[in-house]
């Protein structure tokens, strides 16, 4: 993608975003989801509305904010569930109106970064080993990782256990993960996820006795590395308040503002 403009980098970019979703349909079990007419609504393991699940996303512009939210309540209505609605800045500005208008609380929001070439991967101390996903015992080992860490940040602990039910899909060939030991105990851990010349890191996670060792940032570092080593002309990522600066300084760059609504009521 190289002397590409900007704007077809950050599409292809958010291509990648919007493809995560879709894998988090094979990566939850069970997982109801409709993709049609413009929406893209996935219902999930329980009831919880989480980031990759009992949530919808408009996925053409063209669809006017009232026709979507009356499809995503056309599917979560039947099955009695509440739903988020997520929102990127650059496609979704009368979506976002509209949504305020109605009534939905507006609960997280994250810039979404890029980068266009390969990161600087830091050195590790002695007590460190990280490895790649090579064995079902990898992805165990990632996802309770992933389960601790979001705890610290609200998220329930079950949750990352059912967003990623499917260890055997984590294996899959456009799934590049990584995991980092410290003293043989899994403490951190990164993702990407390869689609149509781009890649996504995501489930970057660090265990609260390990933070502040720089692991987070050598686990996406890696992962960042995996999607242009797989073909991606872009990486992209979204990005917490804790790790922004520390991308930020990786390389990465915002491109787009990711924002998600609660249905009120």
């Amino acid at each position: 993608m190289k002397n590409l403009p900007a704007r077809l980098i950050e599409d292809a970019a958010d291509a990648n975003l919007i493809a995560s979703y879709r894998a988090h349909l094979a990566w939850q079990q069970p997982c109801e989801s409709v993709e049609a007419g413009g929406l893209l609504a996935v219902a999930g393991g329980n009831r919880f509305p989480g980031p990759y699940k009992n949530m919808a996303v408009r996925i053409d512009g063209t669809l006017a904010p009232k026709a979507f939210v009356e499809r995503a309540q056309a599917f979560f209505g039947p099955r009695d569930r509440k739903f988020s609605v997520v929102t990127r800045g650059r496609y979704d500005a009368d979506l976002e109106s509209w949504l305020l208008s109605a009534g939905y609380e507006r609960k997280s929001e994250s810039p979404c970064l890029l980068v266009e070439k390969p990161v600087v991967v830091r050195a590790v101390d002695d007590h460190v080993r990280i490895e790649r996903f090579a064995d079902l015992g990898h992805v165990r080992d990632a996802v309770a990782v992933s389960a601790g860490a979001f705890e610290t940040l609200g998220l329930p602990v079950e949750e990352a256990h059912t967003m990623l039910a499917r260890h055997d899909r984590l294996l899959d060939p456009d799934v590049a993960g990584f995991v980092a030991y410290v003293d043989g105990v899994p403490a951190a851990t990164a993702l990407t996820l390869y689609s149509d010349g781009a890649a996504g890191v995501y489930w970057v996670a660090t265990l609260p006795a390990s933070r502040g060792r720089g692991l987070g940032e050598v686990c996406t570092a890696l992962a960042t590395n995996a999607g242009f080593e797989r073909g991606a002309g872009v990486v992209t990522l979204q990005a917490s308040p804790m790790g922004l600066p520390i991308y930020s300084r990786m390389g990465y760059r915002r491109c787009d503002q990711l924002r998600r609504y609660r249905q009120p009521g």
